[in-house]
């Protein structure tokens, strides 16, 4: 990819960019498929109102500098950031293969060798996210996506929580309701343990098509997340099967580590050093492009819509929750203030 900033000094705007289409959307902004008219390569074009909330603006600004600062071939590089009054804008790569989720909903389950492939990646990005001081808070089939050549990253750092050392502990509410952990539903002081529990939760929804903890209300997921038996499909191999019971282990003393995981029998072909280095095996999937502005493994709720700036609320309901446990879905206005004091530009172009 050619470099993003072309060696300019002016300032960058949104102008520098043709918005081409909207790729996701949430409660503060959307993400646009944009390519940059000086050098003509595509980007994701990440664009979010600044909140007035003041745990909404942390959110964001802990984001920003989780972009900044966090490099790893598993977690999604932003390349440049600039801001107006208004609103934030995060130069990012497009990851072209789209969410997992798409996979999930089209293959109904993937095979062990599949989840295998998946999880080893997932799980380093997660490990490289605590070495670094960072709890994600977030995962989960839709931010989890696939580059050009098939292989993954964590994006959407919108819940994590930066600057958050190991063996510290931190009780702000948030997440997905299904893939929160027992401690977060009691409302007591959790660390960076919750990510490993959300790897056990999409896991297990790879291998059987669907999350191990479902009802008609919150209240009843709720109760089956901290007391609920987990069913296992007999096609489960016994080592998939302690696998996933070693990341859901309600006491959180008792779970798994990160680097526990990866001694377990059902990682036992991973070359884990190679893949640190980012060197892969074939993937599972590899997306079909027919050129790099093709969007086709983007869902079409958000493709088919103008790409224009606007204030926005969300088109696809994902059961995020912060703070008091509500529905985060309401576009609350803006800030009005600069936050940063200049630009900031990846060091690797």
């Amino acid at each position: 990819m050619m470099p993003l900033l072309n060696n300019t000094p002016s300032r960058m705007t949104v102008d520098d960019f043709l918005l081409l289409k909207v790729l996701g959307k949430g409660a503060y902004g959307k993400v646009f498929q944009a390519r940059k008219k000086d050098t003509n390569q595509v980007y994701a074009l990440k664009v979010v109102g600044k909140p007035d909330s003041e745990l909404e603006s942390t959110h964001l600004k802990d984001e920003i500098r989780i972009l900044e600062n966090v490099k790893s071939p598993f977690i999604c590089q932003m390349f440049h950031r600039f801001e107006t009054k208004q609103s934030v804008y995060m130069v990012l790569e497009l990851l072209s293969g789209g969410e997992l989720f798409n996979i999930l909903n089209r293959e109904k389950s993937l095979t062990e060798d599949a989840t295998r492939y998946y999880v080893a990646q997932i799980a380093l990005g997660l490990e490289h996210l605590h070495n670094q001081n960072v709890v994600y808070r977030d995962l989960k089939a839709i931010n989890v996506m696939l580059g050009r050549c098939g292989n993954i990253k964590l994006t959407d750092f919108g819940l994590s929580k930066f600057n958050f050392i190991k063996g510290s502990k931190t009780s702000t509410f948030c997440g997905t309701y299904e893939g929160m952990a027992p401690e977060l539903m009691r409302r007591v002081p959790y660390d960076h343990s919750v990510d490993i529990w959300a790897l056990g939760i999409l896991m297990y929804d790879m291998m059987c098509g669907g999350p191990p903890f479902t009802g008609d209300s919150k209240e009843e997921i709720k109760t089956k997340i901290q007391c609920g038996v987990i069913k296992y499909p007999k096609k489960l191999s016994s080592q998939c099967k302690t696998v996933i019971k070693a990341l859901l282990t309600r006491n959180v003393q008792k779970r798994i580590t990160l680097a526990n995981l990866k001694t377990m029998d059902f990682f036992r072909s991973i070359n884990w050093e190679k893949l640190e280095e980012g060197k892969f095996d074939s993937p599972p999937f590899i997306p079909e492009l027919k050129s790099d502005d093709d969007v086709s493994h983007f869902d079409t709720c958000f493709t088919d819509l103008p790409p224009i700036e606007s204030p926005c609320k969300k088109v696809r309901e994902d059961n995020d929750c912060c703070a008091d446990g509500k529905v985060d879905d309401a576009f609350d206005g803006f800030e009005g203030t600069n936050w940063f004091t200049s630009e900031w530009n990846s060091n690797t172009f």
